[in-house]
């Protein structure tokens, strides 16, 4: 039922908000001792309702803005009463008689803010009444510093918000108060609530004084030494602070140089390498080279026993007979020829990523990792992403733990076809690919040289010819199909092919198979294995049997690919052609 306004509430309400508790105490705790008292407890449950829903607000700080303090309700589920605009009329005249009686006190600012935020009482005068409700109670004996930093924000607030003339008063309080409480460690929190507030420009008068910008940027300094918990919040009010770009500047070598003095302290190797990636990112946006320059320096010096690494393994037990059942695929081989048939007529090794992305959102769902700064380190020992795209993580993770599960399938399957039958040349093998699947000579060529390598256990060497050939097969497939890719001269930078990243990108235009897609960028590219990366910059010289393998089934892919045909060619095939020719090469063409 809605309370309907009775005049005999006005001093039952009023009185007993003064009787519960004293002017200073918190507006929660007043409440506290409101719930706890039998005179509240037999008033009519209407009334109840409505002393309730004035205490369902409190101040907090927006610290995305220059110390804005605003007067909220709770947004939680269980807590959040009824927004403004749906309170009764009659509740309304209830808290503006109550106001008019209550003495000076943290519940009368919370009050006729109330009345002011919801517009009951709008006019100027009711303004700067609560701005001086809010003044009044940061004086109060016993008032916390936490109350006063807040009280004196939001009286900032409003005045600064309606271009107020008591903006100057206000600020003058803050200022005060600033001062006293930067001198204790305790209370910098308090401090920096107020230095927020003062860092940003007055707009109801005069601008700020070169004395007070100057005394502001010092107790910004003060916390800042004395805690580098607040780091952070210190550098985006000295970047308010800033009044041209020499003090700007200023400000963001201080909070860069924080990190950098952070990072050369500690000697933890994860932490300095924290620290350290976090002043390269901070002097990256600055425009700061020589800052970004010194913590990359740091980050490189950073030994790696001292990151404190862990391996984390988990065994499964496996059947030798499920990699028999396997095999088995290559039981009616009579021949190498025919084998080696199977081995490039297998599926993507990343597998099905659609069904990639279905396991990825049942994993990741109520995931904790969700709620974590995650960092990716590569194999390099420095941090490569960080807090990328959950979902796009967790299909990562996935797909490179089937890559790395295939590779091991696959290097089985190349060591099953050695043992079964006679090793062949390697002109051979390119012989039987040109004249039996198509393929191009030259491709063909390469291909056997590296699988021959991989067969006489040279798996890095194999490798290493592999990588480039995929590259320079995806790139001449593309060519065939009248793809543009040269990159003519642009200023000082030569004329040049792209790299493997926008093939990938340009097959998929093309409407290579989306899971083949994935198995090559995986493989190949960052967030995946970065294989052909890594072995470009020289940050991997060897190659696992697996890995060889896995670069051969890529290289297949490409390999195997009849050369005589283009894209119009193929799309006037028939239907059933088409489909052959689509299970034979996992090729897919819209």
């Amino acid at each position: 039922m809605s309370y309907e306004f009775n005049p005999a509430d006005v001093p039952v309400v009023s009185d007993l908000l003064e009787k519960v508790a004293t002017p200073s105490d918190e507006i929660l705790k007043i409440w506290e001792h409101l719930s706890s008292n039998e005179e509240y407890k037999l008033l009519d449950e209407s009334l109840r309702a409505e002393i309730d829903f004035v205490f369902s607000y409190e101040l907090q700080e927006d610290f995305g803005t220059g110390g804005d303090v605003n007067l909220v309700q709770s947004a939680l589920s269980v807590t959040v009463t009824r927004p403004m605009s749906e309170t009764p009329a009659g509740a309304w005249f209830l808290w503006a008689e109550v106001h008019d009686m209550l003495r000076p006190s943290t519940i009368r600012a919370q009050v006729a803010d109330i009345l002011l935020t919801a517009r009951v009482r709008p006019k100027p005068d009711h303004a700067s009444a609560t701005v001086a409700s809010y003044l009044a109670a940061a004086e109060l004996e016993r008032v916390t510093p936490q109350q006063v930093a807040l009280s004196l924000a939001r009286a900032n607030t409003i005045a600064r918000s309606r271009r107020m003339t008591e903006e100057r008063a206000v600020r003058q309080a803050m200022y005060i108060k600033s001062e006293v409480f930067t001198s204790r460690p305790e209370t910098s929190g308090p401090a920096l609530t107020l230095l927020a507030a003062l860092s940003a420009e007055p707009r109801g008068g005069e601008s700020m004084s070169r004395e007070e910008r100057e005394g502001i940027r010092s107790r910004l300094f003060t916390i800042g030494g004395a805690s580098t918990f607040f780091t952070d919040e210190i550098a985006k009010s000295l970047t308010r602070l800033a009044d041209d770009p020499a003090e700007l500047e200023s400000a963001r070598r201080w909070h860069t140089e924080q990190y950098i003095a952070r990072a050369r302290a500690d000697d933890h190797g994860m932490v300095k390498m924290h620290h350290a990636q976090t002043a390269a990112s901070l002097a990256g946006d600055y425009g700061l080279s020589d800052l970004r320059d010194e913590a990359v320096r740091i980050m490189q010096s950073v030994d790696r026993d001292s990151m404190g690494w862990e391996s984390v393994y988990h065994e499964v037990k496996v059947s030798k007979n499920a990699f028999r059942a396997y095999l088995r695929k290559y039981g009616r081989a009579r021949d190498w020829s025919h084998a080696l048939m199977t081995f490039l007529a297998s599926p993507s090794p990343s597998g099905d990523h659609e069904a990639n992305k279905r396991r990825a959102q049942k994993a990741a769902a109520g995931s904790i990792r969700s709620l974590i700064t995650r960092t990716v380190y590569g194999t390099h020992g420095l941090p490569e992403r960080t807090n990328d795209d959950f979902m796009e993580e967790e299909i990562t993770r996935i797909e490179t733990t089937t890559l790395s599960t295939t590779a091991e399938l696959l290097a089985l399957e190349l060591e099953h076809i050695r043992q079964r039958f006679p090793m062949a040349r390697a002109d051979e093998i390119t012989i039987w690919m040109v004249e039996t699947l198509s393929a191009d000579r030259s491709l063909a060529h390469f291909f056997s040289e590296s699988l021959s390598l991989h067969w006489a256990e040279n798996y890095s060497d194999s490798a290493r010819l592999s990588v480039p050939l995929i590259e320079s097969a995806a790139r001449g497939l593309l060519r065939t199909l009248d793809e543009p890719l040269y990159r003519t001269q642009r200023g000082d930078s030569p004329g040049r092919f792209p790299a493997m990243d926008f093939y990938v990108d340009a097959l998929a235009k093309r409407d290579l198979d989306p899971d083949w897609v994935r198995a090559l960028r995986m493989t190949l590219l960052t967030p995946g294995m970065n294989l052909r990366n890594l072995a470009a910059h020289g940050f991997m010289m060897e190659f696992s049997e697996q890995q060889s393998a896995l670069l051969l089934r890529l290289a297949g892919l490409f390999c195997a690919m009849p050369n005589n045909f283009d894209q119009q060619s193929l799309e006037a095939l028939p239907t059933m052609t088409r489909r052959r020719l689509r299970r034979r090469l996992g090729w897919v063409w819209s």
